[in-house]
């Protein structure tokens, strides 16, 4: 699941920057905002994914492991720190 969720770790990882860099500079009334920006980015990414690597899931189906259950774990994941990182931006 680590080598999946690789393949848009930066893109992920620099969008979570971008919410917290938002949230720091509008505050927290911004929340709401931020939330729909990475929820529709997740969107885009899935998009992305599902339509241009598409190949590549052959490989884990061929370990086993169903589509949903990647998307599930890498979202999941990187929603926590995406959580984690606005929390300690706002308590500062």
């Amino acid at each position: 699941m680590f080598t999946f969720y690789m393949s848009f770790f930066t893109t992920a990882f620099v969008l979570t920057l971008a919410s917290a860099y938002m949230l720091s500079k509008l505050g927290s009334g911004a929340f709401t905002l931020i939330f729909w920006f990475k929820m529709i980015t997740y969107g885009i990414i899935i998009y992305y994914i599902n339509n241009y690597k598409n190949k590549e899931f052959y490989y884990y189906q061929n370990l086993g492991i169903p589509k949903i259950t990647l998307w599930i774990s890498t979202i999941t994941f990187d929603f926590l720190l995406f959580a984690g990182i606005l929390i300690y931006i706002s308590s500062k």
